[in-house]
């Protein structure tokens, strides 16, 4: 990927500041094969969040493009998702 949606990369491995990152990356790969996807599905959404969203962390827009991709392909609704997140939150707390 080149353009706003390029990786980032330091000395040509990709960079992850915090495990998260690296998780939702994974994610993403995983989630565009096991729906069959081509790879620019994923990408255009990633594009249109950076475009909305240029000073958020790339890794913020990362999300939001995979978020977009489950709700669009009828994967999760946008309810699930927020459950799902708000159940991640207080984990993370305790």
């Amino acid at each position: 990927m080149g353009g706003p949606a390029a990786l980032p990369r330091r000395n040509g491995e990709l960079v992850f500041e915090a495990p998260w990152q690296g998780r939702v990356f994974g994610l993403a790969l995983g989630v565009v094969r096991h729906l069959g996807l081509p790879w620019h599905e994923f990408q255009q959404r990633l594009i249109a969040e950076i475009g909305a969203h240029p000073d958020a962390p790339y890794y913020d827009c990362w999300l939001a493009a995979l978020e977009r991709l489950v709700v669009e392909h009828g994967v999760a609704a946008p309810a699930e998702l927020a459950a799902a997140e708000g159940a991640v939150r207080r984990e993370s707390r305790s």
